[in-house]
């Protein structure tokens, strides 16, 4: 019987150091990652415990999905490292989403995932200017997309609601 206790209590010694062990390990995993992801993330979650944390590249930008536990669902945010929201599996997000746009490449164009009359809008206010990079947020109930384009020295944005309509004219970084 006492062989069996002190086996018993050794195992849990065990068990409650491996569990420090990932707190510990999910801390540092976090406290590695940029100021605006960790600004972000918590503004998402204030209280709750980090789980693990990913970081791949999507679409050129780099991505930061961390996990939190919460018994059952154990819900993720995806944050780009810039600290813009992308994607939340809780029930309210904090802050605007974004997410990224990945064009279809039906018609050969970076437009080419985008709704046509917003697309026409973008062609007609910039029709020869090269695109830098494309990201769709939520404001009122409708999506708006913010096309960045290349230009000589300066980059520009143009903001678009997906029925065509100019949310921002053209303006220059």
């Amino acid at each position: 019987m006492k062989a069996y206790i002190v086996t018993m209590v050794a195992a849990s010694g065990l068990l409650l150091w491996g569990c420090s062990r990932s707190v510990e390990s999910a801390s540092q995993q976090f406290n590695e990652l940029p100021p605006a992801v960790q600004k972000t993330v918590r503004a998402q979650a204030p209280n709750a415990e980090i789980a693990d944390i990913s970081h791949n590249t999507r679409d050129g930008i780099e991505v930061y999905e961390v996990g939190f536990k919460e018994s059952g669902t154990n819900p993720k945010v995806m944050v780009a490292a810039d600290g813009r929201l992308l994607n939340s599996d809780l029930p309210k997000p904090a802050g605007k989403l974004e997410r990224l746009v990945t064009p279809t490449g039906a018609t050969g164009t970076k437009l080419s995932a985008l709704p046509e009359a917003a697309q026409k809008t973008i062609l007609s206010k910039a029709p020869n200017m090269p695109i830098a990079g494309i990201s769709r947020s939520d404001k009122d109930g409708r999506a708006i997309y913010e096309v960045e384009f290349k230009g000589d020295g300066t980059n520009s944005t143009l903001q678009v609601a997906e029925d065509g309509a100019v949310v921002q004219e053209l303006q220059k970084k």
